[in-house]
């Protein structure tokens, strides 16, 4: 016993004063007045394999208001690069995500992320070191950290300043079968509660990592049934991450059958290149040094697409040759997922599959439902959907309130004549969720049938719904009711009732109108002073544009930005040059003081928001509705800038060839994604005002995306009808 107390001593010497890692710089940071530390985040030193190893980096300085600290914890790719881990045993661990990485061809950076400020107190990054290693090999490991999250703010442009932690030791013990059962049950039992403060994804991270055989099969079972848990990620690269790549593999081919099994898009891609990984192993990146816990760009797999899809195709024939025997919500989320596969197809076989999307639609989670009728209403879109949509209607699931709304105005768009009874009905007596885009939607201007509803309802909450209702229905014959009850709340309203109540009397009382704006901009007892720009998105007058420009030359900048923001939006074709000769004015004053205008977190710039006034008037100018600016134009813009972002946004602007029109989706009223030089249009209305501006004789090529299955004859035959009408042309390239 003794002499295994002796042989334990040094280890644990070892844990507590680590030897410096091979290779790594030690501390000499580039700035002696920042230290960053590393440590364990829950105090232990000794973890099992798989075992999520929690860690902290505090960074702090003696210097106050000068360095910044990025926040990040995650990126939407993936993975964080803006650290480098330095392990002295950097051979005996691995990095499963490499081939998530070497089959993707891109990467989205970004995300939320805090910012802290240093000089009072640390701040402090909390990080999972499983994010970036797999520590499957006993012994101890020596950690540093090599950062770049801090800014130097007090220099222009920012300077990145790396930084190096601290050496700290821990120990992967032996692997434990009883520990790694009572964890996949710990982690089962998170996901299933589905409670607060873990929530799923902590018990979903759980199985992430454990990479056991037992937590792939049981990741398996829940990928796609967890999804609106968040956890189809975690799950996915879970899978990656197992050592056992042909059952994972086979258990998933198994799941295409199972009559209890969701099968997503991420799902089916998963298992097609885990198989082309198995087929291909060569395509797998090398576990180096160089590319372990980093984001490695341009792996093999990534140029070989063409096999992911042909696999993606085989593993979709035996889904659709299944998908009759599997369970109805397992069916309905199957239908839901695949449905863009689907529609890369012949047409009738998407229409067949959107019509047995319909049929389950009820069966689906209700926040799938609330999604595909909100982001995804085309893959659904249809006479079949009429009973899913009237029932969610009439009787609605109670845990979503706003699934009735979505569901009345999709009935709307199919069935105008049946929803406009059921949009009459909740005008008068809105329910929980209920929203103007789809109350607003009748083609009627005034409802003077429902002013004494619209009128109480206002009187007896002034909410923001029954607000916005008397904005958008009620006839002047309710003006000195709805003043009683508003007049003495002017300027003191909240935003979005106040900008109803001022829009409704621009459109029916101009001087009223007129009075109540004035009054509702010079107030200061809340911030609805700053957003004109809310009003004019309601109703935009010849008083609101006035308005608008008169507040070009006011000295606070939010006020500024709104007017600007009004103009480039709304304004007519007669703001233009205010708009100009205000920029100008502003470039004189701000010019060679772009230092002045860059925004720092912790150095106090009191003129920064002036690059904000700058980034609206290049928008305004560059993108306005009322007005055609092209590049010629631009490029006088681009004179005016004094940031270099401002004119590298321009530059951006400048396009070679203007005429172009790009039709990346047609999802009318509102919702297309529509392109023509630097504009941007969500509705082919918007697109038509813009073409109508170009000099008589111009031609213009049209094109359409390619991943676009929509059929776009009607579209372009109407655009092409009303270019001819003005002495324009389209062509189909």
């Amino acid at each position: 016993m003794a002499s295994a107390i002796f042989l334990l001593i040094p280890a644990l010497a070892q844990l507590t004063a680590a030897a410096p890692i091979r290779g790594a710089v030690q501390p000499s940071q580039p700035d002696a007045s920042i230290t960053l530390t590393l440590r364990l985040g829950d105090g232990r030193r000794q973890f099992r394999p798989g075992e999520i190893i929690p860690i902290e980096l505090e960074f702090s300085s003696l210097t106050p208001k000068r360095f910044s600290v990025d926040g990040a914890t995650y990126d939407r790719s993936g993975r964080l690069t803006i650290d480098e881990f330095v392990i002295d045993r950097i051979d005996d661990v691995s990095d499963q995500m490499l081939d998530y990485f070497g089959s993707i061809g891109g990467y989205v950076g970004g995300g939320i992320r805090g910012m802290g400020v240093l000089g009072e107190k640390p701040f402090t990054v909390q990080l999972e070191l499983n994010e970036w290693f797999t520590f499957d090999k006993p012994g101890i490991y020596t950690l540093a950290v090599k950062s770049r999250r801090v800014t130097d703010e007090s220099v222009t442009p920012h300077a990145v300043i790396p930084i190096e932690s601290n050496t700290m030791s821990f120990e992967i013990l032996p692997r434990s079968a009883t520990w790694e059962a009572a964890e996949l049950e710990t982690a089962r039992r998170i996901v299933d509660a589905k409670q607060p403060p873990l929530g799923a994804r902590a018990g979903c991270r759980m199985m992430r990592f454990l990479g056991t055989e037992d937590a792939a099969m049981e990741m398996i079972r829940r990928y796609g049934a967890d999804t609106d848990q968040g956890c189809d990620f975690d799950y996915m690269a879970g899978l990656f991450n197992a050592s056992n790549r042909a059952a994972v593999v086979r258990a998933m081919e198994g799941g295409l059958r199972a009559a209890d099994q969701p099968v997503t898009g991420s799902y089916l891609r998963t298992l097609s290149t885990l198989s082309v990984y198995l087929q291909h192993p060569e395509f797998r990146p090398a576990q180096t040094r160089e590319t372990k816990g980093r984001l490695v760009a341009g792996g093999e797999l990534s140029k070989r697409s063409d096999l992911i899809e042909a696999v993606m195709s085989e593993y979709g024939d035996i889904l659709t040759a299944v998908l009759s025997n599997k369970t109805d919500r397992a069916r309905a989320i199957t239908l839901a997922e695949a449905q863009t596969l689907v529609q890369r197809q012949p047409s009738a076989r998407s229409a067949a599959s959107r019509d047995q999307l319909a049929a389950a639609f009820l069966d689906l989670p209700v926040e799938r439902q609330a999604n595909l009728l909100e982001y995804q209403w085309r893959t659904v879109a249809g006479p079949a959907m009429l009973p899913a949509l009237r029932r969610l209607v009439d009787a609605p699931p109670t845990n979503a309130p706003s699934l009735p709304d979505l569901a009345l105005r999709r009935l709307a768009q199919l069935a105008p004549d049946e929803a406009r009874p059921r949009i009459l009905r909740e005008i008068q007596n809105p329910r929980r969720g209920a929203t103007l885009k789809t109350l607003g939607s009748l083609s009627d201007a005034e409802l003077p049938d429902l002013d004494d509803a619209l009128a109480a309802n206002f009187e007896a909450s002034n909410s923001e719904i029954h607000a916005a209702l008397v904005q958008r229905y009620a006839t002047r014959k309710l003006a000195q009711r709805i003043l009683a009850s508003a007049d003495d709340k002017i300027g003191r309203m909240a935003c979005s009732q106040q900008t109803s109540i001022v829009a409704y009397f621009l459109g029916i009382d101009e001087a009223t109108g007129s009075s109540l704006l004035d009054r509702a901009m010079t107030s200061r007892a809340t911030g609805c002073w700053r957003f004109l720009n809310q009003i004019a998105d309601v109703r935009m007058t010849p008083v609101v544009e006035t308005r608008a420009i008169a507040d070009l030359d006011n000295p606070d900048p939010d006020v500024v930005i709104a007017a600007v923001q009004t103009l480039g939006r709304h304004g007519s074709p007669a703001a233009l040059e205010p708009l100009r000769t205000a920029f100008q004015r502003w470039h004189a004053t701000w010019a060679g003081r772009a230092a002045e205008l860059a925004y720092s977190h912790v150095v106090e710039r009191p003129n920064a928001r002036q690059a904000m006034v700058e980034d609206a008037f290049r928008q305004a100018i560059g993108t306005g509705q009322g007005w055609l600016t092209r590049a010629s134009e631009l490029l006088e813009l681009q004179s005016l800038c004094v940031t270099d972002n401002c004119r590298t946004q321009t530059d951006y602007m400048i396009h070679d060839n203007d005429t172009r029109i790009m039709l990346w989706s047609i999802n009318e009223p509102d919702e297309s994604q529509i392109e023509l030089a630097q504009y941007r249009f969500t509705s082919i209305a918007a697109l038509k005002e813009k073409v109508a501006r170009y000099p008589q004789g111009t031609a213009f090529i049209l094109q359409r995306s390619a991943n676009e299955a929509s059929d776009f004859t009607a579209t372009m035959s109407e655009l092409m009808a009303f270019a001819a009408s003005r002495g324009l042309s389209i062509k189909e390239r």
